[in-house]
């Protein structure tokens, strides 16, 4: 009988152990938290380790609410009725701060053609709601539409978080304007906005202001990088879709910003926008490998309104000498860079600038800074005199050029090519093709002449220019062009 008994229970032990392990839309909180549902809801019981709400439906903010209850890092993941677009209409308050690691996963919908889950904040009075707010560390987000919030589409105040195929702005497809005030707004530290290639790119288009703001608030933020991502088009790249303002905004209270990089995958399309691609006034802020007012295949214009890249403060390199590190700034509405600020300092070797309707670089904001006697003066770049080209020869690919700088000095000569009838109503120009580079030291007077040999073709009749760049990465304006031989 005691054997019976002991059998029975343990049948019984058994049979409850194996209904609660069937599977179901609320899974443990150590595991995958599933979201069933589109409306919402609060959690029922915190922390029990099942999302679950009082109508036994597991929303996003219940969801959110389970994992910020469980200590450790969470993942949720949607199973959604039904296909195409799911739009999650958040109704009673901003969804709760993300206040430990989370991976949130809108590319686990089934039948998705990503990204296919809208968090709109259409609904929400107020000014001051944010669509996520990751105030912890090490969160991945990827996989939505984050439209209609009255500050940010994503704001960050943790570090090490990774932004990725996410659509901030707009609905592709949808005619209406859906914008955020803010796209995504980046308060901490070592932050990665994109990715390398289309499986990683956010678009971050439409937004009222800034498609991406970094320390906006005045608190440090160090080490973000922005990569991959179609900032001011189209989810196709190929027509302006602009935010109100700057594309990317890097505030003087961050430093060592990345955006770009030397491989094709990180580079960003920053084109379209109502300002500028990109206003900087931070320190250790580096620009490569971006097409900035171009269209995604760099072939066609998709201009930013008010110039390509605007410096006001910090140390900046743009390019820098690498060719992989050059950035394409065509076709913008103004001048191609803006140098401006007494302590201003940017490299800006090796881009490839051309078609902007100012100039390529201007220092000061004012037009052409003409060459003065043994460069003294401050400001941006120290205003830095540009070389003088006497001559340049096709066949032989000489170019004999002057340098009056200050005096003893080493500097390096960039040198350009672009179409014949390119250059600005000015006569000073820009630079669409890089043809070689000079390593030059100026003698007692400041004065170094000489010819140099171009390492790249140039054809008779294109206009060449050339930079100068000093020891501290200060570049100048674009010479004065002169017609090749």
């Amino acid at each position: 009988m005691k054997q019976y008994r002991f059998l029975n229970t343990l049948v019984m032990a058994l049979l409850v152990i194996g209904l609660v392990g069937l599977p179901s839309g609320h899974a443990s909180a150590g595991g995958a938290l599933v979201v069933t549902a589109v409306n919402e809801g609060n959690d029922a019981t915190p922390g029990d380790g099942i999302c679950a709400t009082a109508s036994a439906v597991c929303t996003l903010r219940a969801a959110i609410q389970e994992a910020n209850a469980h200590a450790g890092a969470d993942t949720i993941i949607f199973s959604l009725p039904g296909s195409g677009i799911h739009s999650i209409s958040i109704t009673s308050g901003p969804l709760p701060a993300i206040t430990d690691t989370l991976t949130l996963d809108g590319t686990s919908q089934p039948s998705c053609v990503v990204p296919c889950i809208v968090l709109s904040g259409a609904a929400l009075a107020g000014s001051s709601n944010n669509g996520l707010w990751l105030y912890s560390d090490d969160n991945i987000v990827k996989g939505f539409i984050i439209t209609s919030w009255s500050k940010d589409g994503i704001s960050i105040n943790g570090n090490q978080n990774t932004i990725q195929k996410n659509d901030i702005g707009f609905w592709p497809g949808n005619p209406t304007s859906l914008p955020n005030a803010w796209g995504i707004e980046v308060q901490g530290s070592n932050n990665l906005i994109g990715g390398s290639g289309a499986a990683a790119r956010n678009v971050i288009s439409g937004n009222t202001y800034v498609g991406i703001a970094i320390a906006r608030s005045g608190s440090a933020a160090s080490g973000n990088m922005i990569q991959g991502n179609y900032i001011g088009t189209n989810a196709n790249g190929t027509a302006a879709l602009p935010n109100g303002e700057t594309g990317i905004t890097v505030y003087r209270w961050a430093i060592n910003t990345l955006i770009g990089g030397t491989t094709a995958g990180f580079r960003n399309v920053i084109s379209g926008n109502t300002w500028r691609g990109i206003d900087s006034g931070a320190s250790g802020t580096r620009i490569q490998g971006n097409y900035i007012g171009t269209n995604a295949a760099g072939n066609a214009a998709v201009g930013n309104s008010s110039g390509g890249i605007y410096l006001d403060g910090g140390t900046t390199t743009i390019g820098g000498g690498a060719a992989t590190a050059s950035n394409v700034i065509a076709y913008n509405n103004g001048n191609g860079v803006i140098v401006t600020g007494s302590f201003t300092h940017a490299n800006l070797r090796r881009n490839t600038i051309y078609s902007n309707n100012g100039l390529g670089i201007d220092l000061g904001n004012f037009g052409v800074t003409l060459n003065d006697l043994l460069d003294p003066d401050l400001g941006p770049n120290g205003y830095q005199n540009f070389p003088v080209i006497a001559s340049a020869t096709s066949s032989t690919l000489a170019i004999l050029a002057t340098l009056r700088s200050m005096q003893n000095q080493t500097y390096r000569l960039d040198f350009y090519a672009s179409p014949a009838g390119t250059c600005d109503p000015s006569h000073y120009g820009e630079g669409r093709k890089w043809v070689g580079m000079a390593t030059v030291i100026t003698n007692v007077s400041g004065v170094w002449t000489n010819t140099v040999t171009a390492s790249l073709s140039f054809l008779a009749g294109q206009a060449i220019t050339a930079t100068a760049t000093d020891t501290g990465g200060n570049t100048s304006e674009f010479s004065l062009c002169r017609v090749a031989g």
